[in-house]
């Protein structure tokens, strides 16, 4: 009986002392990461107990993981792009009863329809004054423009002037009362554009479905630059454009994209696609040409008239032979105005022009297509072959005669 006793005392101080070095680290553990037996021995027990702790999600106050600079741009613009709705009227035939009508002419006539379209496109506020920029197709054939806010407060627009060649129109929103605190995206540098980095398209795609203000965001990257296109059915040029694979879906036309210092550096324009739907090529105009076109409008109070005053051919290889040209292909100059500004550049019939600034030069269309790029007053720089040796000649841009 005590001895029973002893070995129970004895059995006891064992477990208690086993468990007690267990608990002070005193026998090394099987497997034990060498990582974390450097940080007990170098911040002790508790700096490994916090460190073991399981993430719980940040409380009231503290930043989430999911808060990020993309969240912060997103957050930042959208308030200052905008929807923009046209109201357009258009002709139809009206029947009439034919048993009322004259007999000597039709039982119809032409009679006026109007449609609204509240949710048409997208633009985006670029100063305090309620100035919109966006796509000039957006509001083309507009009877009367509105422009929705984010707040879904709705206001009258202006159109202040379009280029219908380059597809950008201003508007400015009317009724604004006098302590009016508008939102504005700040315009950057196309000219700096980096291929590879990482932009915001923002719109209101397929507005009239949902009717809903709040613009989407969709995130990618820049593609490629300087893509051009020739001239459309509707003479529009599509020079130097930005391709970005962010999403741009009908109704996104018109919207900035924007790069992440929260900048507007192109404006949406179009997509290639055979649904219709966004298929990741997508193109927007540079922000630094639809800046120039504002300045013009809001300077003159309308875009100038370019006034050219030399004509060209497309050089083909009949031609090139039968003037016996070193090049296949160019404008040939074939008439150049008396004491205008071609003359005093130094341009000459017969010269081929091959470049004009950094655009290369392959026939008419590509000369007059980049000069419709340009405002008054604009410097170009035309490399031209006379003779087939290369000169370059400064030709600044005169305000012509209006159509």
């Amino acid at each position: 009986m005590k001895w029973s006793k002893w070995v129970g005392l004895f059995l006891g101080l064992g477990i208690f002392g086993l468990s007690l070095g267990v608990g002070l680290n005193l026998f090394p553990r099987r497997g034990e990461n060498s990582l974390v037996r450097a940080v007990h021995e170098a911040f002790g027990a508790k700096a490994l107990a916090q460190a073991a702790l399981p993430f719980t999600s940040p409380g009231p106050g503290r930043a989430s993981n999911r808060h990020t600079v993309i969240v912060d741009i997103a957050h930042n613009v959208s308030p200052a792009v905008v929807s923009i709705g046209v109201t357009k009227t258009t002709y139809m035939r009206q029947y009439n009863n034919p048993f009322d009508g004259d007999l000597f002419f039709p039982p119809y006539n032409l009679g006026p329809r109007t449609q609204d379209f509240p949710y048409l496109g997208s633009g985006f506020i670029m100063d305090k004054r309620g100035r919109v920029l966006t796509n000039y197709h957006v509001v083309e054939d507009a009877s009367s423009i509105t422009v929705t806010l984010t707040d879904k407060r709705t206001f009258n627009a202006k159109l202040l002037d379009a280029d219908r060649f380059v597809d950008i129109a201003l508007l400015r929103i009317e009724g604004l009362s006098a302590t009016e605190n508008l939102p504005v995206i700040p315009l950057g540098n196309s000219d700096g554009i980096l291929i590879g980095e990482t932009v915001l398209a923002v719109g209101n795609p397929f507005g009239p479905l949902i009717a809903d203000p709040r613009p989407s965001v969709s995130m990618g990257v820049i593609s490629a630059v300087k893509r051009s296109f020739r001239v459309d059915e509707k003479e529009r040029v599509y020079s130097d454009m930005i391709q970005t694979d962010a999403a741009i879906n009908p109704g996104n036309s018109g919207g900035p994209l924007i790069n992440l210092d929260g900048q507007a550096i192109g404006i949406n324009t179009f997509i290639f696609s055979r649904s219709g739907d966004s298929s990741s090529v997508g193109f927007s105009i540079p922000i630094n040409r639809a800046h120039r076109i504002a300045d013009e409008i809001i300077r003159y109070g309308k875009i100038r008239t370019l006034g050219l005053d030399f004509k060209v051919l497309s050089v083909t290889p009949y031609i090139a032979q039968r003037l016996g040209l070193s090049v296949k292909s160019g404008a040939i100059v074939r008439d150049v105005a008396q004491d205008g500004p071609a003359q005093r550049a130094g341009l000459r019939e017969r010269d081929v022009i091959v470049r004009a600034d950094e655009k290369e030069i392959t026939d008419e269309t590509d000369l007059l297509a980049y000069f419709l790029t340009r405002t008054v007053g604009e410097r170009v720089k035309l490399r031209v072959l006379r003779n087939g040796a290369p000169i370059e000649l400064i030709y600044q841009i005169n305000e012509g005669r209006s159509a």
